[in-house]
């Protein structure tokens, strides 16, 4: 059999990049007719999971006062926003969103059509087109939409769509879904347009390799020396079905589909090339199992490199986000969503930093990738109050803004990164969302100025331990 695959791409060695793909998957068939099986299968036994730490056990939430998510709580008409360009072409936009309301007298398509005409118009003032987007987040409000949200989203894209992921999380009633995306374009009027290259991954039919799309969307992009993955489950790739095993074997069966689109990419890239990664799951008991497979599998990637490098530093890898959400694809109990860079992870430039402020702790770490074109930071808001009811809020948002800032300052001078996202994923049972919109934003627009990134809150049923907010951005 014979893999679909579209590369994008205007320079004379996309059919370099076409034999790599076929050449992977030619290896994945011969090593199935060597041992008899197809090498799809996966046998996972006790020996490939760290025992969980104590530390990683989920621990026990303080008592906390629940407040409803109502659609009143946020006026979703003025949700959009986006960041400012970047340099090298880069711009977020964030806050699209499809309203099935009764008021408005509209069914679930005649929702999603309208949202995305409101994207192109917004995109069209900043003179983009929807063709520029490479990574699309997709939150839905019942997966159950999934079909009817996708029969509108495939018209609007053509041979090559963005990667994008998606996940069902608890948006207000009447919200179909909420769209965020990152375009890119670069200029054409300058001489650096080699470095800026588009190559799209776009695989469609059963493979043996790493699983088709089961939607609209390409498997990867690589713009320069980023690559942008869509979310992977774990589907066995020669059937499409869901492995079965339970969590460990999805965790390490999707693990492994994104280390082989990242290696059909770009030769030599894995798991610990990845600057920023989403792992989003089903159950709060399923988070220290992700962590520990996720630190084993960066452990041996770094391993390696180390023994191939001689060198005596450790690599820097990226930072991961694990959030419990109410409902995955085709009912997975785990999905992961990574960004990587083709860079030296051993020069990688790491900061982390703490502080407390009023019943809350807020933990910042960043990672700037050594060819400098780009990073990421997590933010985590943590309680240690006993009692949540009279927190004030304010000094928290503010400091986690301040933080923010100060993560933002000291990005080396070589870095060429501009804040573009700031994705909230908040406990949606903590937070009042018009509060948590309100303060960040005004902070955000407070400290960074034009340079503020595109606010993205994404309410949560659960986050790690005590965490109550934890914030991911891209630069």
């Amino acid at each position: 059999d014979s893999d679909q695959v579209v590369v994008h791409s205007a320079d004379a060695f996309a059919p370099v990049a076409y034999l790599h793909f076929l050449k992977l998957h030619l290896e994945s068939k011969a090593s199935a007719l060597t041992v008899n099986v197809c090498s799809c299968e996966i046998s996972c036994n006790e020996d490939d999971i760290f025992s969980s730490l104590e530390e990683d056990e989920p621990q026990k939430s303080i008592p906390i006062i629940r407040k409803s998510l109502k659609h009143n709580s946020l006026d979703f008409t003025k949700a959009f926003g986006s960041s400012g360009k970047s340099p090298s072409g880069y711009q977020w936009f964030s806050g699209i969103t499809a309203q099935v309301l009764p008021s408005k007298g509209n069914n679930a398509q005649e929702a999603a059509r309208e949202a995305f005409t409101v994207l192109q118009a917004n995109m069209t003032s900043e003179g983009l087109k929807l063709k520029d987007i490479i990574l699309v987040h997709l939150y839905v409000k019942s997966m159950k939409d999934f079909n009817i949200i996708n029969s509108v989203y495939v018209t609007e894209f053509d041979l090559c769509p963005p990667a994008r992921v998606c996940v069902e999380t608890r948006l207000p009633d009447g919200v179909l879904f909420c769209i965020d995306c990152l375009a890119h374009k670069y200029d054409t009027a300058t001489d650096v347009v080699l470095r800026d290259e588009k190559l799209v991954m776009h695989v469609q039919s059963i493979s043996h390799w790493a699983p088709a799309s089961i939607g609209p969307y390409s498997q990867s992009i690589k713009v320069g020396d980023v690559l942008y993955c869509a979310g992977q489950i774990a589907l066995v790739p020669c059937t499409m079905q869901l492995v079965s095993g339970g969590i460990q074997t999805e965790t390490i069966v999707s693990l492994r589909h994104v280390e082989r689109v990242l290696q059909a990419m770009s030769q030599k890239t894995g798991l610990h090339h990845i600057i920023t990664a989403s792992c989003y799951v089903m159950d709060s008991k399923h988070i220290p199992i992700a962590r520990s497979i996720w630190q084993k599998k960066l452990k041996e990637c770094t391993k390696v490199e180390d023994s191939e490098e001689h060198h005596d530093v450790t690599a820097v890898c990226g930072l991961l986000a694990v959030v419990v959400i109410s409902h995955l694809p085709r009912d997975a109990a785990i999905e992961w969503h990574v960004v990587a860079v083709v860079d030296d992870p051993l020069q990688r430039k790491h900061f982390a930093m703490k502080t407390l402020s009023e019943g809350f702790q807020i933990e910042c770490e960043s990672v700037e990738s050594s060819s400098a074109s780009c990073a990421s930071i997590s933010l985590r808001l943590s309680l240690i109050s006993p009692s949540a009811s009279q927190l004030d809020l304010d000094g928290p948002l503010h400091d986690l803004v301040s933080m923010f800032r100060q993560a933002v300052e000291k990005l080396s001078g070589d870095c060429s990164a501009s804040p573009l996202s700031f994705r909230v994923f908040f406990r949606e049972d903590v937070f009042d969302v018009e509060i948590l919109q309100t303060g960040l934003q005004g902070y955000l627009e407070k400290y960074l100025d034009k340079k503020s990134p595109a606010l993205i809150l994404v309410p949560v049923v659960d986050l790690p331990g005590k965490e109550v907010i934890n914030v991911t951005c891209w630069l």
